[in-house]
């Protein structure tokens, strides 16, 4: 599967996330720190729980108590109920092994180089795309925060211009996706949704929120 033309590009595929992935992990190495977080305890973090959004919320919420945290990571992760039936649909029948491992880095970017993958039907392998794609996410998420934790003091992330790199990113990945005016409408719906979820609710529900009406657009439209 290490040396599969569909594991080699994962690789190739995934290389301006490991970038864009790398910023946003400094920039939470960095706040981590200054929230009162070990060097040692920001890295660990980073490598048990794997996500950004319930990892900022965690750090931005530290001083609310547990339960802020623990119902903010609750809205955040609701999203991965329909992100994981679809992962379950497009890699089929696999090991126990393979779906927990799979399953350990259920996150939205390589989630979305998956799905893109699987829709554009170039890829033969697709849990040795998604390996490779995970493989790259989890080094620099896991390195990016250990620099910031490490070097936090000399980074400012604003001044640098991470907080910019996820919208492009995303953009970067759904764009070839919409090649239908189905696909337009629904895309559109989204956005519209985003900024509704952004102005009425809370953080912590404004992605899930925002999927879940993006999912229930695309079925109720069809095919």
């Amino acid at each position: 599967m290490l040396a599969g033309p569909s594991f080699r590009r994962g690789l190739r595929d995934s290389a301006l996330i490991f970038f864009a992935v790398g910023g946003f992990a400094l920039a939470y190495g960095v706040l981590a720190v200054e929230a009162g977080f070990p060097v040692w305890l920001a890295i660990a973090s980073s490598l048990i729980i794997l996500s950004g959004a319930a990892q900022f919320a965690m750090v931005g919420l530290l001083t609310a108590g547990p339960a802020a945290v623990i119902v903010a990571a609750l809205g955040l992760g609701l999203r991965h109920i329909p992100m994981s039936a679809t992962l379950a649909r497009l890699i089929g029948p696999q090991s126990l092994g393979t779906r927990v491992r799979l399953g350990y880095v259920l996150v939205d970017e390589t989630f979305g180089l998956t799905v893109r993958a699987a829709a554009t039907g170039e890829v033969d392998d697709i849990v040795a795309y998604k390996s490779a794609a995970d493989m790259s996410l989890v080094t620099a998420w896991v390195l990016g925060t250990a620099i910031g934790a490490v070097f936090g003091s000399a980074i400012d992330p604003e001044v640098v211009g991470i907080g910019v790199l996820f919208g492009l990113l995303f953009l970067g990945l759904a764009a070839p996706m919409v090649s239908t005016r189905r696909d337009l409408v629904v895309a559109g719906l989204t956005v519209a949704a985003t900024v509704v979820a952004v102005l009425v609710l809370p953080a912590a529900w404004q992605i899930t929120s925002a999927a879940l009406v993006a999912a229930a657009i695309g079925v109720f439209l069809g095919e």
